[in-house]
């Protein structure tokens, strides 16, 4: 088995401004999304074992808690999540639907607009990051799942949250401004996870990625 690697604190500093870019990036398109302003920051940014991130995510994030997950390839080889509590995405999906549809129909519409919202998320993002990086990524396509951290982390990855590898993940805070004066503050994560020898890759990129800065 191989261990994965865990991020300097150096390395944890450039994967957190490069996911800041990322996800301004992400902004303006969820913004054009959203017909409003969003701006979404990345405070923090951590790289932990696979085992741990079920609890990690439950305690941080209100259950029951959404995913919108995409399997990757290139740079970030695994599965991309972005996860929200389940009340704060339902205002997000509101702001993305015209404002004459009918509330009854607010729920058949959910999953597709969450799974839009997640592939504006995740591909604008890690798209932006894997080019600073000079590294393909390749993204598959959204699919959303419901309830406690294990159960999406299981549907995301295919495999128990226990297995051999990594997790790097992007604490992010969302807020907007919507017309009408609506708005909505929603914390979440943005989880990449990878196997070991994957976990090591970005770690060796994000060296090499380094180095050029301070060359």
């Amino acid at each position: 088995m191989i261990a994965a690697p865990m991020l300097s604190e150096l390395e944890r500093d450039a994967l957190a401004e490069l996911g800041n870019i990322g996800i301004g990036r992400a902004s303006t398109a969820l913004g054009r999304m959203l017909g409003g302003l969003v701006t979404l920051s990345v405070p923090s940014v951590e790289m932990v074992p696979l085992a741990d991130v079920a609890g990690l995510l439950d305690r941080a994030l209100t259950p029951p808690l959404v995913g919108i997950s995409e399997t990757l390839g290139g740079l970030f080889a695994g599965c991309a999540l972005l996860v929200f509590p389940q009340a704060g995405s339902l205002c997000l999906v509101r702001a993305a639907l015209p404002p004459d549809v009918p509330a009854e129909e607010v729920p058949e519409l959910e999953d597709e607009v969450l799974a839009e919202l997640g592939n504006v998320v995740l591909n604008s993002a890690l798209a932006l990051v894997a080019n600073l990086l000079g590294e393909p990524v390749e993204t598959g396509l959204p699919a959303v799942f419901r309830g406690g951290a294990a159960e999406i982390l299981r549907g995301c990855s295919g495999t128990p949250p226990t297995a051999d590898g990594a997790a790097v993940l992007f604490h992010i805070d969302l807020r907007t401004t919507l017309p009408g004066g609506d708005g909505a503050a929603v914390a979440g994560r943005v989880v990449l996870l990878l196997d070991a020898g994957s976990a090591g890759a970005l770690q060796a990129t994000l060296g090499r990625y380094i180095g050029r800065l301070v060359a």
